[in-house]
């Protein structure tokens, strides 16, 4: 069969050559006493539940557009509303149609129409019905039902032996017995653990939720898609509407990947896309009645004033009005001030921009050193490289807390082994009552580079120990044979085959480093990005901003231009690796 072939339709029975051919849509007897549907019933239900979908979708369009029951609602989030009503109103509509006519693209607007019924449908009762708290529920009181899951367990491994049984002795009846016995066994146990593991009455959520007409149209509606699936994915309804093979394939990986799909639209490209729209809004959690203001939220973030004045250290009065003093400077004999709207925004990015000039080198350069080394074939080699991959999965949050220790200007490590050392060192002279190098502004921030650094060298490490593989043995050979040094050899045969890998590794670390936040949020002293926002970073602010202060169309804003920061680098550095590349 050529991808091209239609799929064919399976038979119902054993037919003699002299039997006439068995229609796709032949009502058929199946292994063990089950029935199928009708082919033609089942395509007119199917064809009738999309002209449901048809009326249910344009009253919640027509709903959409009535601004009495709409109020509070910000105008792009209604358009977008009404264009995922619209495209609902259509894909019932095709489907109607295309089912009843046999279209070839109708079984897969269907299956697609449905498929996404069926997920916001069953999204929706599992909420009304409070499941997602419930299910947590019943892991915390997973103690109480230890013995009916061992029970659900026993009938698991009974029902895998009874179909192990049943395949290979399929005429005895003790294997449909004894696998009908592992299914109620499985059932009798989940009801017993549910009963004695559930501690906010599960059972009792269940039957009050489909007491209520929304949980329960949600669960009707939900089975009803499930089932217009169920049916339009079968072989025999696909042989119908002329489906190939490859158009079949294609079908079966889109299902597979569906949950990452869904998961990525849902949780990820649904929120980016709405905090664009917020960040256009005087958007406030606290206030119904948000004001559509454009782009007043990036002219507030990137607002600057300069103003000229013979007066040092000059404040707002020279400043324009809702700006204050970000920097004094003194320019050729002339002092300038510089103010902008959001100064903690701008130190932000002062903060980060060092940061990642510092942080970037410190953990990629040592790397390529350390991974040269442990590329050889040196005795130990692979357990040094385990001791240096496991800052990489360590926990951020305690690996913070042991460097906030270290860092302690009392009883801290490190204050410690400088005193140590200046013992031994006459030219080492510590400060007498130890640096405190968390709550001083001249070095707090140089804490978390080197705290940033640890953390990802190990990582690092690993994957030029991936690119050493890619470089070629003869290589290094010829250049021993030819008498190069070592530091020769480094210079012009590693690191230029590690191009690509010094490449990635560096997009990535400088996407991390602009990113920063829980170094800063544990370690930062004595407040998040203090001292004095010595060490405030842009997500740290928009955080800020949304949580504390509720701004959240301005915390919006924020990101959306640290979004385009880390745009702009990684699209320079793609260019010039594609330069560099083509010479």
């Amino acid at each position: 069969m050529t991808t091209t072939d239609t799929i064919s339709p399976p038979l119902d029975g054993v037919a003699s050559s002299t039997s006439p051919p068995i229609h796709p849509l032949h009502v058929g007897r199946l292994p063990r006493g089950q029935y199928r549907i009708d082919g033609e019933l089942g395509l007119r239900l199917v064809a009738l539940w999309h002209v449901v979908g048809i009326a249910a979708a344009f009253v919640a369009l027509v709903a959409t557009l009535n601004p009495a029951g709409n109020e509070g609602l910000p105008g792009a989030i209604r358009f977008l509303l009404l264009g995922v009503h619209a495209l609902a109103v259509l894909g019932h509509a095709y489907s109607a149609v295309g089912v009843r006519n046999r279209w070839r693209r109708a079984r897969t607007i269907s299956l697609l129409t449905n498929y996404l019924l069926l997920v916001v449908s069953a999204s929706a009762a599992l909420h009304q019905l409070d499941a997602f708290r419930a299910i947590g529920a019943l892991g915390q009181g997973f103690n109480k039902g230890f013995v009916p899951f061992l029970v659900v367990l026993v009938g698991v491994i009974w029902t895998a032996v009874a179909r192990n049984l049943r395949l290979r002795a399929p005429e005895s009846p003790a294997p449909p017995v004894l696998h009908t016995a592992g299914r109620v066994i499985i059932a009798a146990g989940a009801v017993w653990f549910v009963i004695a593991a559930d501690p906010i009455g599960l059972l009792e959520r269940i039957v009050d939720g489909l007491s209520r007409p929304l949980t329960l149209g949600a669960l009707l509606v939900a089975v009803a898609a499930g089932l217009a699936c169920s049916f339009m994915w079968q072989p025999r309804i696909a042989a119908v509407f002329g489906t190939t093979k490859s158009q079949a394939d294609a079908l079966a990986g889109l299902a597979f990947l569906s949950p990452n799909i869904l998961g990525f639209l849902f949780f990820f490209a649904g929120p980016l896309i709405f905090s664009l729209v917020v960040s256009f809004f005087d958007w406030t959690t606290t206030n119904t009645s948000r004001e559509f203001v454009f782009l007043d939220n990036y002219i507030r973030a990137l607002s600057l004033d300069v103003a000229s004045t013979d007066a040092g250290n000059a404040g707002t009065e020279v400043l324009n009005n809702g700006y204050q003093v970000l920097a004094n400077i003194d320019w050729f004999g002339q002092h300038l001030v510089i103010g902008a709207r959001d100064v903690e925004f701008w130190l932000s990015l002062r903060n980060i921009i060092v940061f990642m000039v510092l942080a970037v080198p410190l953990s990629v350069l040592p790397a390529l050193g350390l991974s040269s080394i442990l590329a050889s074939r040196l005795p130990g080699m692979k357990v040094f490289r385990a001791i240096y991959f496991v800052p990489s999965v360590a926990g951020v949050i305690g690996v913070s807390i042991i460097w906030g220790q270290l860092f302690q200007s009392t009883v801290g490590w490190i204050n410690y082994l400088i005193t140590r050392i200046a013992d031994v060192l006459p030219f080492v002279d510590p400060p007498a009552s130890g640096q405190p190098w968390l709550s001083d502004d001249s070095t707090a921030l140089f804490s978390l580079v080197v705290v940033f650094a640890w953390m990802l060298f190990g990582f690092n490490t690993v994957l030029y120990l991936a690119g050493h593989q890619g470089i070629s043995k003869e290589l290094y050979e010829a250049a021993e044979i030819d008498g190069a040094s070592t530091w020769r050899i480094f210079r012009r045969i590693t690191v230029p085959q590690l191009r690509a890998t010094t490449f990635y590794i560096v997009t990535v670390t400088s996407i991390l480093a602009l990113q920063l936040f829980d170094i800063v949020w544990v370690l930062s002293t004595p407040e998040p990005g203090g001292p004095d926002n010595a060490t405030t970073t842009p997500v740290l602010t928009l955080y800020e901003e949304a949580f504390r202060d509720n701004n959240t169309g301005y915390a919006s804003a924020l990101a959306w231009v640290l979004f385009l920061m880390i745009f702009g680098l990684t699209f320079s550095q793609f260019r010039r690796q594609r330069d560099e590349a083509s010479t």
